[in-house]
């Protein structure tokens, strides 16, 4: 009766373990519903999230500033068309405001397409960015609508100076950190095009 009763024990122990082993090895069928996937599978997903071109924070704050930018130089550059005197400068307004509004339409379509997206820059960031953009103040602004003749000329071309040079930081900036491919090549633009704008402003 003693040894009978082990061997049962035995036997009643081997068949738990045996149950015990199918879920301890992988399985090929679906999980349960409900089932929460593998810690591997979370992560694919969470890092496929970013690794297909995507834009950050730094890209939209890019956008949103260039903008800005891009928009004041197509404003002195109708400026010029009414008030500036030398034909040089004139010209050289047309030239910049061509080349701009393309650039206005693409910044545009591009922070439309992000407009669904919370960004992470604080106030801060973007006081600061402001600052770097190279913006004139509505009180700048203002003077430089009621100038005229050779005073106008001189204030818009500091003024533009001043664009350009903040178009140039925007965009290295953008290049150093921005993720967006197609927010990079129009950063990469702009820095091959500064000398030469820059040089132009200073012939006048």
């Amino acid at each position: 009766m003693r040894r009978s009763t082990i061997i049962g024990a035995v036997l009643a122990g081997g068949l738990a373990l045996a149950g015990c082993t199918p879920s301890e090895a992988p399985s090929d069928q679906p999980p349960a519903p409900g089932t929460p996937p593998p810690a591997t599978a979370q992560q694919h997903a969470e890092h496929g999230t970013g690794s297909t071109g995507e834009h950050t924070a730094t890209d939209r704050e890019f956008a949103q500033q260039l903008l800005a930018n891009r928009q004041q130089v197509s404003k002195l550059a109708d400026l010029a068309a009414t008030n500036a005197q030398s034909a040089e400068v004139k010209s050289l307004a047309a030239e910049l405001k061509q080349s701009v509004q393309p650039q206005v339409e693409q910044l545009n379509g591009f922070l439309n397409s992000a407009a669904g997206q919370q960004s992470g820059s604080a106030p801060e960031d973007e006081a600061e960015n402001s600052a770097d953009a190279g913006l004139q103040t509505d009180q700048q602004l203002q003077q430089l609508s009621k100038a005229s003749g050779a005073q106008f000329d001189q204030q818009w071309k500091q003024a533009m100076l001043s664009l350009q040079q903040g178009a140039g930081k925007l965009a290295r900036t953008e290049q150093e950190e921005g993720s967006a491919q197609v927010m990079r090549k129009l950063a990469e633009e702009l820095v091959a095009g500064e000398q030469q704008t820059t040089t132009k402003l200073n012939s006048l």
